[in-house]
């Protein structure tokens, strides 16, 4: 993959230099993860209400062509109508508030149920998600349609969460077992899905290092936890396998205690 360098090497308050766009990524990820969950939330929101203002933007700008000009006939369709006369701004404004909205609710939810991600979580980022837009775009009943339209995204988001469910494969994924319980051991469980990401595998786990570990999202700080953890099982006189746990103790001798008078 080409990395596209900056013209000069920048310095970022909290991020340090930086020379590139991938570099830049990596070490907004990299501050993020170490904030707390508020400003994770807030954050995300943020950046993907500015990604949604932008398309939404760029879509006004195309529907906002006089759908009347060279004999053309003008659009039944109410939400189209609706859409076409919102303009760029209007438009901007809908899907930032909708995109924003739902990728900030989707990391609070997952954050608070610690982790676990299934046709719930989906379902209440996609009403919030519905009212939000319905809310910003001015509707004349705005308590109903905020109802309505939150109901419909999430209904529609739930549908399409069991559908991509149904189609994964049935086999259990054993791959990164031994990572995970490595991972649990050290307290680090909320960061397993980020080996998935990297594709670190069990059988890598040898070779895991920092840069590798960046490179899956995973803070300085638990970091230096899994390399230190590691680095006890490298030495080739160890017989411990990586990241198995200790042999269990050898059971207690039971003490017989005598009968008196025998």
């Amino acid at each position: 993959r080409m990395k596209m360098g900056l013209p000069f090497a920048v310095v970022l308050p909290g991020l340090g230099e930086v020379k590139s766009f991938d570099e830049l990524g990596k070490k907004y990820q990299d501050w993020l993860g170490a904030q707390d969950v508020a400003l994770q939330v807030l954050f995300t929101g943020l950046q993907s209400a500015m990604q949604g203002g932008v398309l939404g933007y760029m879509f006004g700008s195309i529907s906002a062509i006089d759908p009347n000009q060279n004999g053309a006939v003008k659009p039944s369709n109410p939400a189209l109508d609706s859409m076409v006369k919102a303009g760029p701004w209007g438009s901007a404004r809908n899907l930032a508030a909708l995109t924003g909205v739902q990728a900030a609710a989707s990391l609070a939810i997952k954050k608070a149920r610690n982790g676990k991600e299934d046709v719930y979580s989906a379902m209440g980022a996609s009403f919030l998600s519905g009212v939000a837009y319905s809310v910003v775009s001015g509707s004349p009943n705005p308590i109903q349609s905020a109802v309505t339209t939150g109901a419909a995204f999430a209904l529609f988001n739930g549908l399409i969460y069991q559908i991509g469910q149904a189609f994964k494969p049935d086999f259990a994924d054993t791959e990164y077992d031994r990572g995970k319980y490595m991972l649990k051991t050290l307290g680090l469980t909320k960061y397993s899905d980020n080996l998935k990401k990297g594709l670190l595998t069990d059988n890598t786990i040898m070779l895991w290092n920092d840069s590798a570990l960046a490179e899956c999202r995973i803070p300085p700080g638990p970091r230096l936890l899994i390399l230190h953890h590691l680095d006890t099982y490298r030495n080739p006189s160890n017989v411990l396998k990586p990241a198995l746990p200790l042999p269990p103790l050898p059971p207690q001798p039971v003490t017989v205690v005598g009968t008196a008078g025998r």
